[in-house]
């Protein structure tokens, strides 16, 4: 049975029997001796978290809370006592209720997950489960199914409905050469696609495992209670001490610690949290913690990919230069087989194109991906690389100095993106591709401008012609081009320090930069495996305007915990006032934390209001 499950029983259990027994003793004054076994009870889960604390030598909310609970048990009010665990056990079963509807929502992604699939075999057509699925296999989507992988259209044309992955409800064409993602429905048509992410790397998964790894990662949003308390307990504590050896009234020491007692905090920030995370994932953001709304909220320098991120990434040929005595079927049947499992924009623009040519693509027999230059490939013994100018040192290629001339005089000339495509290193030939800015990149900059992230800049592998004409396109002044992804990274690394640094990316070759920055930041459509698994916040449906919508929610939320700490604040001044003009003793002391305690929890739950 889930240990988180039976905890929230037990937590449930507590609150009945403490319930039962106040009111047993309201009616049955004597049966008070009832309820103080339940309340000590009761309390053993707060002083094991103060405990495990203390040991690792710092303050936790825990610690703050078991100071207030040992001065109710000290002075022997049991009421005090009963109403602050019963906080408390709400706060374990707030967060026990948020793990179970992550739960239910990992069980309604994984419905979406088909649980056969059609697979052709030869001249044949085989159902099969879609575990038994293998990269590359050819499966057939009929009118009505769900796609059960990620996959590249190899023949037909389907209507798609992405709303499932993407949120957006209107269907997409499909035709040879678009990507499709698991758990899309085919509203009308019949493809065939070739299956390049499966298992675990399918869009549904790795969406599941998103929230899943988001859910475990909301323990973290305790840390903001936890610094909370790092602060104010040991100012609360040296006030209590400071007013015994004054007064040396026991009552007014108690009734000043039941005053400031943080179980309301304890409820109210993770509230907050979880208000927030819900309604970035309802907005298609999956935010993996709530320390990442709290460094998104600060954020002022923004690192931002330009392919696939402030662009569409999905190219369109321009140029197709086949070098004198290469025929046109050797050459696009080797650049087909090179780029068959190539995850990059570029490589699937081309293999789009190569199959517009033919459609004999057996699997290469090496393939090899050389980050931020190409692809490589051994295609019936022959080697072929296609890549930009770089891949030419990274494969050793030698090249005369009037090729390399001449590949340098078509590139550095030029604001298109080439390819050059080499087969046991002699030129074959040259590919030009454009790509266009997504319609809310320059709205999405100057938003983000306007929140006061004023350091935006792009880092991108493109060449500096591309990179400046997509730059000034969409508002960004500062570019660095034909960078390699460790270049991104020691650039990256020159900007950390200087407060929060955020990097958008969606490439294999944004993964580490994604990994150092202090807030990384994938697109999840269409991005690769590892830049999602890397990165802290991912926008699922690919749309920057999410970002700014995200930033500016977080500042928000973090607004909100800051009205929390001045209300709990402004409450125990008037507390601590009324404690030592003697108008609270330590019942009424308790009394008035536990109406207090209300109003931070009304003003996260505030959050739950607000509008997707």
């Amino acid at each position: 049975m889930n240990h988180a499950h039976v905890n929230t029983k037990m937590d449930f259990a507590l609150v009945i029997a403490i319930v039962i027994a106040f009111l047993v003793k309201i009616l049955f004054p004597p049966a008070i001796y009832f309820l103080w076994p339940v309340v000590v009870l009761g309390a053993l889960p707060t002083l094991i978290g103060a405990v495990q604390s203390t040991l690792k030598a710092r303050i936790s909310i825990d610690s703050f809370n078991i100071f207030a609970i040992c001065a109710a048990f000290a002075y022997g009010d049991v009421n005090s006592a009963t109403f602050i665990i019963l906080m408390l056990a709400f706060a374990r079963m707030l967060n026990a209720y948020t793990e179970s509807r992550t739960r239910r929502t990992l069980e309604e992604l994984f419905k979406l997950k088909p649980q056969t699939a059609l697979r052709e075999k030869g001249a044949d057509t085989e159902e099969i489960p879609t575990d038994a699925i293998s990269m590359g296999d050819t499966l057939l989507i009929k009118e009505g199914s769900r796609v059960p992988v990620d996959g590249i259209t190899i023949f037909g044309k389907a209507l798609v409905n992405e709303s499932s992955v993407t949120g957006e409800s209107m269907p997409v064409e499909k035709v040879v050469g678009d990507q499709v993602l698991s758990a899309t429905v085919n509203e009308s048509g019949l493809i065939k696609i070739r299956a390049t992410r499966v298992g675990k790397d399918s869009t549904i998964e790795r969406m599941a495992a998103l929230v899943a790894d988001a859910a475990k990662k909301k323990s973290h949003s305790e840390q903001l209670a936890d610094r909370f308390a790092t602060i104010f307990l040991p100012i609360v504590l040296a006030l209590g001490i400071g007013t015994y050896v004054i007064t040396r009234n026991i009552e007014m020491t108690a009734a000043l610690f039941l005053v400031a007692c943080a179980d309301d905090m304890a409820v109210a920030i993770p509230l907050a949290i979880t208000a927030a995370l819900g309604r970035s994932a309802k907005r298609g953001v999956v935010v993996k913690g709530g320390e990442w709304i709290e460094t998104l909220s600060k954020l002022k320098t923004l690192v931002i990919d330009k392919t696939g991120t402030l662009t569409y990434g999905s190219f369109e040929l321009k140029d197709i230069e086949i070098e004198p005595g290469i025929s046109t079927d050797d050459f696009w049947r080797a650049v087909g087989v090179t780029e068959k499992f190539s995850e990059h924009p570029i490589g699937r623009t081309i293999f789009k194109e190569a199959i517009k040519h033919g459609s004999d693509f057996p699997d290469p027999e090496e393939f090899k991906v050389y980050k931020g230059s190409g692809v490589t490939a051994r295609v019936k013994g022959e080697a072929i690389a296609i890549g930009d100018f770089s891949i030419i040192s990274d494969l050793a290629i030698a090249l005369s100095e009037e090729e390399k001339s001449r590949i340098k005089k078509k590139i550095e000339g030029s604001d298109k993106t080439w390819a050059i495509v080499f087969r046991n290193g002699k030129i074959w030939g040259y590919l030009s591709m454009g790509d266009m800015p997504r319609p809310e990149a320059r709205e999405s900059i100057a938003d983000l401008q306007s929140l006061g992230v004023d350091n935006i800049q792009m880092f991108t592998g493109d060449n500096k012609l591309v990179a400046g004409a997509i730059a000034r396109a969409i508002g960004i002044d500062k570019v660095l081009a034909e960078m390699k992804p460790e270049e991104k990274l020691r650039e990256l690394e020159k900007l950390i320090g200087g407060g929060p640094v955020a990097m958008v990316g969606d490439g294999i070759n944004d993964a580490a930069a994604l990994a150092r920055a202090d807030v990384g930041i994938a697109m999840g459509s269409g991005g690769a495996a590892v830049s999602v698994e890397a990165a802290d916040v991912v926008i699922l449906n690919d749309d920057l305007s999410r970002l700014p919508d995200t930033i500016s929610y977080s500042r928000k939320v973090m607004s909100v915990i800051r009205w929390d700490m001045i209300i709990w604040f402004a409450s125990n001044v008037i507390g601590f006032a009324l404690v030592f003009t003697g108008v609270l003793g330590p019942a009424l002391a308790a009394f008035y934390n536990f109406v207090s305690d209300f109003f931070p929890l009304i003003n996260s739950a505030r959050l739950f209001r607000e509008k997707s």
